[in-house]
């Protein structure tokens, strides 16, 4: 039998992968063999006598060759032995092991078909579609019974639901979220759901427990399923950020004509003085104020030879004069929320920069600023007025927090940064789905759930193939 021996070349890598033992001898052919046994019928030496072809790896096609298992023969009792080899069982467990890791951690972000192409493209693995899904279908049927202790404390807890099909059919995605400590304590699909359900669930995580409150979106079932079961003085905060969504929602569709969106800076006014009941939002009215009467300005200084000026800058096609003036006034307008626009995002920016938030207003500022919105109504579009009337009310769901917590911006975040919308669309398998919320949510927790290989182990693995292959 030919084997694999030491040379200059290989030296080391004999010495990395523990081969000077004499307990391993590699074939030419990729047989490895245990050191030569004794038959334990008649005792007499084995011989060598090919592979039984087993401890086929993932990358067998991919190195074309495998780690096949040396078997042993007995000339006097004629018999084949099948001899342990921990050294190849080690091995393979460890280089199985890589590739699985690699697997779940690219499931994360990407397809199936994807993770193929990825190993193909960055490492020259080939490895099989079907592989690919049954390593991370047994990871799934693992992560099935997996669950995650939690602690009730006396702090404010968001509530949602994501709507998702799943096998075609309506799922909701339902999570509760510690605001205070920022870390998910329930999150679980359901294919059903009704109010009776909900309190189910209610009652199922938080026990005879009650928390300091919790922030939901608006939706009219809520308060009464809450009180249903933790008494009427639970405190429900409304979303803000929900609310100011739909104002933002609602305005635009006022200002439909046809497809198109007509917004002019008195609008962007009015609907920052919405937003201004429960942040301050001063800067941004102030900014706005200032851009109106620069625009009224420029509006009353706008003379004939202007407009044709401006005619000829922004190329304007209107044959009559009065429209060419109104196109002018619309483009310049138009510069101005623009302006305005990136002012936000600026301002936005040096936030996160300072990890600052907007300024919330106490309940006394609140309630003054929403009365003065409430005189002033009628300037508002019907739509929004009719909003104004649910704010005020259901304002003391607005205000129950009493300033600590406004928003589910936290528990939208996990949503976002957990299920991307192709990956919403694209789920179809409610295992799959299950364990990739769970796999996100063990993250979160520092929850290893796939080996963590050094180079030093990686080396080793890639230098045993590189022997193979020589």
């Amino acid at each position: 039998m030919k084997t694999i021996s030491p040379n200059l070349i290989n030296f080391s890598a004999f010495g990395l992968v523990g081969l000077f033992s004499n307990k391993v001898v590699i074939s030419k052919t990729g047989i490895v063999h245990a050191a030569r046994t004794n038959c334990c019928l008649c005792e007499s030496r084995c011989n060598y006598n090919g592979s039984s072809n087993k401890g086929k790896h993932i990358l067998s096609e991919s190195s074309n060759s495998f780690f096949r298992k040396g078997q042993q023969y007995c000339p006097v009792c004629d018999k084949t032995i099948q001899v342990e080899n921990e050294w190849l069982d080690e091995i393979v467990a460890s280089l199985n092991q890589l590739i699985i890791s690699q697997v779940l951690s690219l499931s994360e972000q990407l397809s199936e078909e994807e993770i193929v192409n990825h190993l193909k493209e960055t490492f020259s693995i080939k490895i099989s579609k079907s592989t690919i899904h049954k390593i991370i279908n047994t990871s799934n049927k693992e992560f099935e019974e997996i669950e995650f202790d939690y602690e009730i404390k006396d702090n404010f807890y968001g509530y949602d639901e994501q709507y998702l099909t799943i096998e075609g059919k309506r799922a909701y995605r339902l999570v509760f979220f510690d605001m205070k400590e920022n870390k998910i304590i329930y999150e679980k699909i359901h294919y059903k759901f009704s109010k009776k359900i909900l309190k189910q669930i209610l009652v199922e995580v938080f026990g005879d427990k009650t928390p300091k409150g919790f922030v939901v979106d608006m939706r009219l079932e809520y308060p009464s399923a809450f009180k249903d079961v933790f008494g009427r003085k639970i405190k429900l905060q409304f979303c803000v950020f929900h609310l100011n969504k739909l104002i933002l929602k609602e305005y635009q569709e006022s200002l439909k004509v046809g497809k198109k969106i007509k917004w002019s800076l008195m609008h962007y006014y009015n609907m920052y003085s919405l937003f201004n009941i429960f942040y301050n939002r001063s800067f941004e009215l102030k900014i706005l104020k200032k851009m109106m009467e620069s625009f009224k300005q420029f509006k009353t200084n706008l003379t004939d030879e202007k407009v044709k000026f401006y005619v000829g800058k922004y190329k304007i096609d209107y044959k009559t004069f009065e429209r060419q003036k109104q196109e002018v006034l619309e483009i310049i307008e138009n510069r101005f929320m623009k302006a305005f626009r990136n002012i936000l995002h600026d301002k936005k920016n040096l936030r996160k920069r300072r990890k600052e938030t907007l300024q919330i207003r106490t309940i006394e500022s609140t309630k003054k600023v929403f009365a003065e919105i409430s005189n002033e109504k009628n300037i508002f579009p019907k739509i929004i007025q009719k909003r104004i009337e649910r704010i005020r009310n259901n304002f003391e769901y607005f205000i129950a927090s009493e300033g600590e917590v406004l928003t589910n911006n936290k528990l939208e975040g996990f949503f976002g940064a957990t299920l991307k919308k192709f990956r919403k669309k694209g789920r179809k398998c409610l295992l799959s789905f299950s364990a990739l919320l769970k796999r996100k949510r063990a993250k979160q927790e520092g929850r290893e759930y796939f080996q963590k290989f050094t180079i030093f182990d990686i080396a080793k693995i890639f230098t045993v193939l590189s022997l193979f292959s020589t």
